[in-house]
Order: structure tokens, then C-alpha cells, then sequence
């Protein structure tokens, strides 16, 4: 709704561009449209894409866990290592059911125990490469688990905050521009006229907290 001053006051710039402090006031009302418009648009912005980004990470990252562990699980059986064996034995429904750290804990496990049996797994098809591959995943999943309640709080932080910046245009609109305009009162009551036009609009849209007064429109003139 203050878009519609700030365009009314573009348009008659003609009008009030030689006052200084007009041009401030126009421009801080300006900026403050802006940040309303950047927190709105943050507000309203899904946090479904984050959580769809963090189930498609973790779906790669437990399926190379289990490639790799199936391997180690094969070479325990081999050398009846049951301490290695213990440590590997997954499957994906276990995977699914791990908490994000558990997880990440599981893959940081099975990424050493495989840097450790490196050479003979490669009997099995498994190389640096692959352990390189789990180590990244590691990584990537470490950054990107927290990321939708990451996405939820910042659009808490926009919804707390928003208020707040409405209500600075509007006291800005109200204890600075409303008072600045009075000067056109006389010298250019049409102008005026407009604004205070416009400043109604702004008012019944709702700018936030209670219904505003609109500066007192300038006196009818006799006929």
C-alpha cells in the first residue's frame, strides 16, 4: 500500500524535487518499501525445497554408506573378522530409521574402515575413488542437514520483524512527509489533494497497528 504514495510522489517530482527535505523523506520511505518487499518475499518463500534438497543428500549418502559397507561386510566374513563385521552390518531400512548425526556418524565410520581395508578391497570393486565419493557426501550432508529448520527460522525471523518495518514507513509517512506536504496546502492545493488521496489509501489498506488520521485536507474553497 505505500507504493501508491511513493508513486504519487514520483510522478509530481516536478513539483516538490527542489526541497531537500522532501527528496529524503521520499527516498527513506523508498527504502523502506524495499526491505518490506525483501522480508515479504523471504517470508513467503517455501521451505519445502530445502527439505526436498536434504532427502535427496541423504538418499545418495546412505545408498554409497551401504555399497561400501556390503563390501567390508564380505571381507569380514572372509577373514571371520567379527569385530569388522559388527561395525558394517547395515541395510537401508536401518539406515532410514538414524537420526542425522547417527548418520553422519555411520557414513564418517564406514569411510575409515574402508580407508583401512583399502587394498583388499579392491577385490571387491571398491577403490579411492568410491571412499573419496562417501567422504564428500559426509560433507555435503554435514552442511546441508540442518538447512529446512535452518529455512524455518529465517522465515520466523522475517514474520517477527516485518511489523516492525511497516511501522517505521508509517511513522515515517506520518510525522515527516504528512507535515512536509502542508507547505503545498496553498501553493498547490490540487497537488495536495492528491497526496492526501493517496495517504487514504495507504490507510484503509492497513499499514499495521492501529487505523492512522490522514493529514486534514485543505479547506473547500468558496464559490
Amino acid at each position: 500500500m505505500f507504493s501508491t504514495v511513493s508513486a504519487y510522489m514520483g510522478t509530481n517530482k516536478t513539483i516538490w524535487n527542489g526541497v531537500k527535505a522532501i527528496g529524503d523523506t521520499v527516498t527513506d520511505v523508498d527504502d523502506g518499501i524495499a526491505d518490506i518487499n525483501s522480508s515479504a518475499g523471504k517470508q513467503q518463500t517455501p521451505v519445502s525445497g530445502a527439505a526436498g534438497a536434504k532427502a535427496q543428500v541423504r538418499h545418495d549418502y546412505e545408498e554409497q554408506i551401504l555399497v561400501i559397507a556390503s563390501q567390508l561386510a564380505a571381507l569380514a566374513e572372509v577373514n571371520s573378522d567379527a569385530n569388522l563385521a559388527a561395525q558394517v552390518e547395515l541395510t537401508l531400512s536401518a539406515l532410514d530409521k538414524l537420526s542425522d548425526d547417527e548418520l553422519e556418524e555411520t557414513g564418517t565410520r564406514v569411510a575409515g574402515l574402508a580407508t583401512t581395508n583399502l587394498a583388499a578391497l579392491a577385490d571387491y570393486g571398491i577403490l579411492q575413488a568410491d571412499v573419496t565419493a562417501l567422504t564428500a557426501l559426509t560433507t555435503q550432508f554435514h552442511g546441508i542437514k540442518t538447512a529446512p529448520r535452518t529455512a524455518v527460522a529465517d522465515r520466523a525471523g522475517q514474520t517477527t520483524t516485518l511489523p516492525d518495518k511497516i511501522a517505521s514507513v508509517t511513522s515515517i509517512l506520518r510525522n515527516r512527509l504528512d507535515k512536509l506536504m502542508t507547505k503545498f496546502k496553498k501553493s498547490n492545493p490540487e497537488f495536495y489533494a492528491g497526496y492526501l488521496s493517496a495517504r487514504v489509501i495507504v490507510d484503509r489498506g492497513g499499514s499495521g497497528g492501529s487505523t492512522p488520521t490522514p493529514p486534514t485536507p485543505p479547506p473547500a474553497t468558496p464559490h
